[in-house]
């Protein structure tokens, strides 16, 4: 219960701060493209899945203390690939929907072969072919709500 608490607790602070930043109101910039708007989305988007994780660990609780080590590998995982496209990757020249795509395309296949013994096997190629077309589809999606949706120029 308490990374439900803890997710909720960094959503609502996020929700609060971004609420409080200047939506620059008298520069008369759409209000979609106001600086709080999505990190204010991403708050209460934390606050929300922070209660839902909650609400999954008070119906069905789990016996023991601290992460299993399967779930410290996948919290590990997401961190170093996270801090890697963050850090490494962005901003260095490449356009943002190549290295989104190259990202999610890594993240995926990471996180699906630490997951390979819990489903029927699956050729590699059609695991790759999918991971592609989903990681492309979804770099193009997330380039065209930004640049379209949020009037946000992307690197």
């Amino acid at each position: 219960m308490g990374l439900a608490l803890g997710w909720m607790a960094f959503g609502a602070a996020v929700l609060v701060a971004s609420w409080r930043m200047d939506r620059l109101e008298s520069l008369h910039i759409n209000p979609w493209s106001a600086p709080g708007l999505m990190p204010g989305v991403l708050g209460a988007l934390m606050l929300l899945f922070g209660a839902a994780l909650g609400v999954r660990e008070f119906a069905h609780p789990t016996p023991g203390e601290g992460a299993s080590p399967v779930s410290a590998r996948r919290i590990a995982l997401a961190l170093v690939l996270c801090v890697a496209f963050a850090a490494g990757l962005l901003g260095r020249g490449l356009p943002f929907w190549l290295v989104c795509a190259a990202f999610l395309f890594v993240a995926i296949l990471a996180f699906r072969f630490l997951d390979r013994d819990d489903g029927p096997s699956i050729s590699l190629g059609r695991v790759a072919l999918s991971t592609a077309a989903i990681s492309l589809a979804a770099a193009l999606a997330i380039s065209l709500v930004f640049e379209k949706l949020f009037l946000v120029r992307l690197p």
